[in-house]
């Protein structure tokens, strides 16, 4: 698992990220998985510490898919 601390406690696993985009002063996590219908969640992070862990974390899987899934 890739588990990512945020300064405000929360753990985030990353392996079900699909994508990330920084909007304004925030950067939104979208993942895979959710209910039945399989919406998936989004986390909206300030762009702090938690933000730099994420970023990190994708520089360092430099396979990252960004977009559409083929």
């Amino acid at each position: 698992m890739n588990l990512v601390s945020m300064p405000d406690g929360r753990v985030i696993n990353l392996d079900h990220l699909t994508y990330a985009e920084r909007t304004g002063e925030y950067v939104v996590l979208h993942f895979t998985g959710g209910g039945d219908a399989g919406s998936g969640s989004i986390i909206r992070l300030k762009q702090s510490e938690g933000a730099r862990r994420v970023w990190a974390y994708l520089a360092e899987k430099r396979t990252a898919t960004i977009g559409p899934a083929s």
